[in-house]
């Protein structure tokens, strides 16, 4: 009696370094994303090397399709280095760089915006403050609402880029609850500012 063969899979073993992971939720989403791929096996992602690790059957899938995956979950691989011999620690070493570098300009952008909007928002609570500035509230308010607008949106984006991607796909993660509440606030402050709504 003839025995069906099961086919075997071709399978080759890559590591490869992951951007934009912050939590638990996030590694889980990832390992998520490329374990539902036919032909990948033994997926692990590591939060504290920012690495996903698997085997994969070229046969069946590719890396274009894992890359795909993973960006539709909000985040980024880089295969980049595959093409090059005793490039994997550099090139995540050049990611990490680079990554870390945005999230400073970022950071500091904030801050240099963050420290005006304190000092007004402050200082409008004493009358002599007030005094001193030849605007008028709804003036100050608007200016306040302008140095917000790149704070929120240039230093906070990739909050809102994750958000975006984890609602389209029913999920949530700590990235959602930074968007939804920064994101209500901003709106409903913009609503009273502008259009002097009484919610």
């Amino acid at each position: 009696m003839n025995q069906k063969k099961i086919p075997t899979l071709n399978l080759e073993k890559i590591s490869a370094p992951v951007e934009g992971m912050t939590c638990a939720s996030c590694v889980a989403r990832v390992e998520k994303s490329i374990s539902k791929i036919e032909g990948i096996k033994n997926v692990s992602v590591n939060l504290a090397t920012e690495k996903a690790t698997f085997e994969i059957d070229k046969s069946l899938t590719s890396l274009t399709q894992v890359e795909k995956a993973i960006g539709d979950a909000g985040y980024k691989i880089n295969f980049s280095f595959l093409n090059k011999k005793n490039a994997v620690s550099t090139t995540h070493t050049e990611l990490k760089f680079d990554f870390d570098n945005e999230l400073k300009r970022d950071f500091f952008l904030a801050i240099f915006l963050t420290i005006p909007i304190f000092i007004i928002s402050m200082g409008m609570m004493w009358e002599g403050f007030h005094r001193q500035l030849p605007f008028s509230q709804d003036v100050i308010n608007k200016i306040l609402l302008l140095l917000t607008i790149p704070v929120v949106f240039i230093s906070g984006k990739r909050f809102y880029k994750i958000f975006w991607k984890n609602l389209l796909h029913l999920t949530a993660d700590m990235n959602s609850l930074v968007a939804i509440g920064t994101g209500s606030a901003f709106i409903y402050s913009t609503l009273l500012i502008l259009f002097l709504v009484r919610l």
